[in-house]
């Protein structure tokens, strides 16, 4: 019996550490889009190519997805499988509501002083939003769990 029970801690610790290298390769993937030119990966004018590693208008908010998914799935290795799970599904929902926020917000602001939601802009907030509430539900889980 006891096998089995290491044998899930291994299994969720598993999914917490491909969870980290995804989030960590999704960051570089991102970076490398967004500075490709520079890093001399390919030229933008290249439509083949464009259309092959991403459309360069949503790695800005790619890349903030991901930092923010990568930023708190370092704190999954310090809570129970419970609520590891319970912020996996969160983490699902909150990515595909953002996603759905930044396909619907503008390319750039119109106003007079640039302050209308941008895609960018949105995937900031979101990503911001995302780690304060990761972090919140990690605190208070792991707080009625002890209790």
């Amino acid at each position: 019996m006891q096998k089995i029970m290491i044998y899930k801690n291994q299994k969720m610790y598993l999914w917490k550490f491909f969870l980290v290298v995804c989030s960590f390769f999704g960051l570089i993937y991102a970076y490398v889009m967004i500075y490709s030119e520079e890093l001399g990966v390919y030229s933008v004018d290249n439509d083949i190519i464009g259309f092959m590693f991403g459309y360069q208008l949503y790695t800005d908010p790619l890349y903030f997805i991901f930092l923010g998914v990568f930023f708190t799935s370092l704190f999954t290795f310090f809570i129970s499988d419970r609520i590891f799970k319970r912020w996996l599904i969160f983490t699902s929902v909150w990515i595909i509501v953002t996603t759905i926020f930044i396909t619907l917000a503008p390319i750039s602001a119109r106003d007079y002083f640039n302050l209308g939601p941008t895609k960018e802009l949105v995937s900031v907030w979101m990503s911001g939003l995302f780690v304060i509430i990761s972090i919140l539900m990690f605190i208070i889980m792991s707080v009625r769990a002890r209790r």
